[in-house]
C-alpha cells in the first residue's frame, strides 16, 4: 500500500523544520556561549609598545615596512574584505581621510584573505588607504589579531593608544584621538 502524497511532503516539510530549528537552537546556544565565557582577547594590550609590521602592499605586491614609534602616529586595521563590519570600517576611514582627519597619521590595511577578494568587495578596490597583506604570521600573532575587524592606534611614540574591534565613524574618531594623544602630551600639533 502507498502512502499518500500530501503524507509524505507534510513529513519532508516537519523534517526540514526540526533541521531548521536545531540551526537557530545551536546559533542561540553559541551567542550564550560566547556572552558568559571569557570574552577573547583581541588586539595587543593598550599602553604595550607596538610592533614593526612587514608586508607585501596589494595589488603590487612589493615589500613594505611600518615601524610604530618613528614619530608619526599610527592606525593599523585588520581587515577582510569578506566581512561587511570590515567593509564599513574601511569606508570610515576613507571617510576621516576626505574629510582630513587623518592627516599625519600612518594608516595600514592589513588582509588576510587572498588578494583576488579585493575586488569582491567595493570598499576595497575604491579605497584611497594604503593595503597591505601580512608577511608573515607573526605580524598577525604579534598584536593579537584573532578576529576582524581590528583596529589598533597608536601614538607617535609607539604605544598602543587602543585596540579593539570598530567600524563605526566614532570608533574610528575615537581611534585617531587616541593616536594624537602622544603628540598632544608633548606639545606637538
Amino acid at each position: 500500500m502507498r502512502e499518500p502524497l500530501f503524507l509524505v511532503l507534510a513529513q519532508w516539510a516537519l523534517l526540514f523544520a526540526l533541521a531548521a530549528l536545531m540551526v537557530v537552537m545551536f546559533r542561540q546556544l553559541g551567542w550564550l556561549l560566547s556572552k558568559t565565557g571569557k570574552p577573547a582577547e583581541l588586539g595587543p594590550p593598550v599602553g604595550s609598545r607596538a610592533a614593526r609590521i612587514s608586508y607585501l602592499s596589494l595589488p603590487a605586491g612589493e615589500p613594505g615596512q611600518l615601524t610604530p614609534g618613528d614619530g608619526r602616529p599610527a592606525l593599523i586595521a585588520f581587515v577582510d574584505p569578506t566581512c561587511p563590519a570590515c567593509e564599513q570600517l574601511v569606508t570610515s576611514l576613507d571617510a576621516a581621510q576626505a574629510a582630513g582627519e587623518l592627516a599625519g597619521i600612518a594608516v595600514l590595511l592589513l588582509v588576510s584573505d587572498p588578494p583576488r577578494y579585493l575586488q569582491i568587495s567595493p570598499a576595497f578596490t575604491g579605497s584611497s588607504l594604503q593595503i597591505g597583506r601580512p608577511a608573515s604570521r607573526a605580524e598577525v600573532t604579534s598584536y593579537r589579531a584573532t578576529g576582524t575587524p581590528l583596529l589598533v592606534a597608536v601614538d607617535n611614540m609607539g604605544i598602543v593608544r587602543a585596540a579593539g574591534p570598530a567600524s563605526q565613524p566614532a570608533e574610528v574618531q575615537a581611534s585617531v584621538l587616541a593616536c594624537l594623544a602622544g603628540r598632544e602630551r608633548e606639545g606637538i600639533r
